[in-house]
């Protein structure tokens, strides 16, 4: 079977356990009060190359989130090891993995991501009783200071993906556009087809823990859209570029699967100039979040 006929096939099943899901899950419309809840998987410190980047990588995310214009936010970090470097308070709150990672030949190339994301679903599924948006975000990536604003004013019901971006080279801290192909981006590819932190899915708990099915059937980031839909929910583009996917910081683990230099031909391809990445370090606030290195 190839990988088209599979995915057909995996859809198919999907939309059968959605169809299902629906019906005994009336939704409810959004309360006023939504929350968007960032998830966050993130790698052991046995598995690390250098804890210490990942921690400084997951100290700028932070900070990313501490800068949104809106307070209507809070960020989950799952991982065997606490991470330095983070305050975690109200709106941070760490949720420990219990399960050990020890890297081995079989499993060099993978970590335990998807374990973790399940732990947290579950978690939120328990001890929840709102409503909102669940944003899978990696422990690298910067979002832009008004996405929380945005989902939370706009709060449609549905969910949300960024087709628009930018990525970062963070050794040459070059920058590339993410988003629609156009003439003069013939070779461009939309964030979410690129990068993991790109979903915003609705959850609604205020009625028990039925949401963790839909939660728990996102799958991979380029199939997210299609996956919820499956459940009825039908993803809304954000208006605005939103995100930057950070790359080359030495921790990333697609640089571990070899991928580091299609990263870097997609850079190349449709790197911004000097001018434009400077307006977008500016609206991202990449000095705050970068302070060793600045971009501009």
């Amino acid at each position: 079977m190839s990988d088209a006929s599979e995915r057909r096939a995996q859809l198919k099943a999907l939309q059968q356990k959605g169809a299902a899901w629906q019906a005994a899950n009336a939704p409810l419309p959004p309360s006023t009060a939504p929350e968007v809840i960032f998830a966050t998987p993130l790698i052991s410190k046995n598995r690390a190359f250098d804890w210490d980047v990942i921690c400084a990588n997951l100290a700028a995310t932070v900070r990313s989130l501490r800068n949104q214009t809106s307070d209507q936010w809070r960020m989950l970090i799952c991982g065997q090891d606490q991470p330095k470097g983070i305050t975690f308070d109200a709106h941070v709150q760490f949720l420990p993995y219990a399960v050990p990672d020890t890297e081995t030949d079989k499993n060099a190339l993978n970590f335990d991501k998807w374990l973790k994301i399940k732990q947290m679903t579950a978690h939120l599924s328990t001890s929840e009783s709102g409503d909102g948006y669940l944003f899978q975000l990696d422990a690298d990536d910067i979002v832009h200071p008004d996405l929380v604003a945005h989902i939370t004013a706009d709060n449609n019901g549905q969910g949300y993906y960024i087709t628009h971006g930018y990525m970062m080279d963070l050794g040459s801290l070059q920058m590339a556009y993410l988003g629609a192909r156009s003439l003069r981006r013939p070779f461009a590819k939309s964030f979410n087809r690129e990068c993991g932190s790109c979903v915003a899915a609705r959850f609604d708990f205020r009625h028990g823990p039925a949401f963790a099915e839909p939660l728990n059937a996102r799958g991979r980031h380029k199939d997210m859209h299609e996956n919820l839909a499956a459940y009825g929910f039908i993803l809304q583009p954000v208006p605005f570029a939103a995100a930057l996917y950070v790359v080359n910081h030495g921790e990333n683990i697609r640089q571990r699967r070899g991928k580091k230099d299609a990263k870097i031909s997609y850079l190349r391809r449709n790197r911004l100039n000097a001018a434009a990445a400077r307006d977008v370090a500016q609206a991202l606030q990449l000095n705050d979040h970068f302070p060793a290195k600045p971009p501009i």
